[in-house]
């Protein structure tokens, strides 16, 4: 009887292996890419891509879908045009637009310059108390009883 050898074994594992991905380098199928542009229908704020709520009852079977009308050779925007048809828009979750990437940065901008105001105004100075005529008359009895407490 004839023993495999573990270098004959992983050899043939590899040849499998590469067989079965070239068969699958044909068909290239990235659900992510469309499942990132339809909001799932389980009630979670999610992607189709992105829902990992236990037992969703949309997302497995729309990332099916997805990959099969990808195998099929459909275009991305044929896909999301048949989810909206079916489901309505509101399924449709488009790409962020430079507003969408523009907002955050302004508001850190923002944000910094609030705090650089803040630390400028509490490390400024506090004006001196002014000397007032009236005050005048009040400092000079406070040194004399400054004075009459060293003796």
């Amino acid at each position: 009887m004839f023993k495999w050898s573990s270098s004959v074994a992983l050899s043939l594992a590899l040849i499998v292996g590469s067989a079965a991905q070239a068969q699958m380098a044909g068909k290239k199928v990235d659900v992510r890419r469309v499942g990132a542009r339809l909001a799932c229908q389980c009630g979670c704020p999610d992607t189709v891509a992105s829902c990992s709520m236990m037992g969703c009852p949309f997302s497995p079977a729309a990332r099916e879908k997805i990959a099969q009308m990808q195998a099929s050779g459909t275009q991305d925007a044929a896909i999301i045009a048949d989810f909206v048809k079916a489901n309505g828009q509101g399924i449709y979750r488009a790409e962020p637009n430079t507003l969408g990437w523009l907002v955050p940065c302004l508001m850190l901008a923002l944000g910094g310059a609030i705090v650089i105001a803040f630390v400028r105004h509490a490390r400024r100075p506090k004006p001196s108390l002014v000397m007032d005529p009236r005050l005048s008359q009040y400092n000079e009895q406070i040194e004399k009883e400054l004075q009459n407490l060293d003796r």
